[in-house]
């Protein structure tokens, strides 16, 4: 009995990466249907949409890289596995610093070595050095942060890198990777009266972020983003602050699944945690959930990952040293427990794909699709509003 074609196609594209390679070997047809650029894309597009094929990256103090499946943190039967075979020289002693649509990045020799590579199909890809003039020490640099991130106007990964020099230029540098291209960029239109305060920066809606200061020495003012469809820095508000605690509160920026999160923490132990509901509007911001631990000498330091696949639990990152699934409805905390976790680490997330990483040939596109004029439209005119960085 056959299947037809059609049939195959949608039953396939929703099951994981894994056993999709095993199945690369049942016939040339499969394996010709399992590489195909729309193939991995419409199979990328099919696990964002189920909120399927999640899975955890844990990279320990060490500089040591682990994975666990998201999914089976419910019921207690994770467990983690180092990242071996040629891959471990490649990424040991790396940093984490971004995950986009299947892809992650890491870093090492002070963010002159950076590679792409894909969890689930353990591929990796070393960028080519950055710009000559673009400064390699940190000892030569005041500032020096990196962000990676998915430009879907482009259809393209992208890798900013940021320097800020008084030695061998005044100001900053900020030159950009294209992984389509394979070639790096310098941007010119670049911020001059920001510092920023974070090293990592935060993928989201289609920019990277980071927290920053237009003020420095007077706390943290404002978000800096740097679309990367545009290549242009925005500057992006603050949610609204508890007047209780206006100038007592710690406040981190992380993502959270998909969208930008602002976590406000307060000296009685509570928490805000502020999600992004709608990227180019004035107040793109709503209260997701207040967190307020159980006992105040439990644990400090919460940072929420994203919601479970029954969307009524988070998970939340505890002192870089345990994970808790938080029931924002009963108020309640329940530890994951995950064989073989390190005591120290720090939990990001990324979804499983297809994507191919090769040095001789372009990757394969996750998509076709050009950003809508309509979402174009509204980019542009959030962009016209003021909101951009003085140059």
């Amino acid at each position: 009995m056959s299947f037809p074609h059609q049939m195959i196609d949608q039953v396939l594209c929703r099951l994981p990466v894994k056993p999709l390679l095993r199945f690369r070997c049942v016939s040339k047809g499969w394996c010709s249907l399992i590489d195909s650029n729309a193939f991995v894309k419409k199979h990328l597009e099919t696990a964002l949409e189920c909120n399927t094929g999640c899975g955890l990256i844990i990279n320990d103090d060490a500089g040591k890289i682990y994975l666990a499946d998201f999914d089976s943190l419910d019921d207690g039967s994770s467990a983690i596995a180092e990242i071996s075979d040629s891959l471990k020289s490649i990424l040991s002693g790396a940093e984490f610093f971004g995950a986009a649509k299947g892809l992650v990045c890491v870093a090492k020799e002070e963010m002159n070595e950076i590679v792409l590579f894909n969890p689930a199909t353990r591929k990796a890809r070393k960028l080519p050095s950055a710009l000559p003039e673009f400064p390699r020490s940190f000892h030569s640099v005041e500032t020096s942060i990196c962000g990676f991130g998915y430009d879907h106007v482009n259809d393209d990964y992208k890798v900013v890198k940021i320097a800020e020099c008084q030695i061998q230029f005044r100001g900053f540098m900020v030159i950009v990777y294209s992984l389509k291209s394979n070639s790096w960029t310098r941007v010119r239109n670049v911020p001059s009266n920001v510092v920023f305060y974070l090293k990592w920066g935060v993928f989201a809606s289609g920019a990277v972020h980071w927290l920053g200061s237009k003020n420095p020495g007077h706390g943290l003012e404002t978000i800096v983003g740097f679309d990367l469809g545009l290549e242009r820095f925005t500057e992006i508000p603050f949610p609204p602050l508890n007047k209780k605690y206006i100038t007592m509160n710690y406040r981190s920026l992380g993502p959270f699944g998909e969208s930008l999160c602002i976590l406000d923490n307060y000296p009685d132990f509570s928490s805000d945690v502020w999600l992004m509901k709608e990227y180019g509007v004035e107040n793109p911001w709503y209260r997701a959930f207040r967190f307020k631990q159980p006992s105040p000498l439990e644990f400090w330091g919460p940072r929420p990952l994203a919601l479970s696949k029954s969307r009524k639990n988070v998970l939340l990152e505890v002192d870089h040293a345990k994970l808790m699934w938080y029931d924002p409805t009963r108020k309640t905390v329940k530890k994951v427990r995950i064989r073989g976790i390190p005591n120290s680490f720090y939990t990001y997330l990324y979804t499983e794909s297809l994507l191919q990483l090769t040095e001789d040939k372009p990757h394969q596109k996750p998509s076709q699709d050009k950003q809508p004029k309509k979402e174009q439209k509204k980019r542009d005119v959030f962009l016209s509003r003021g909101f951009n960085l003085k140059l």
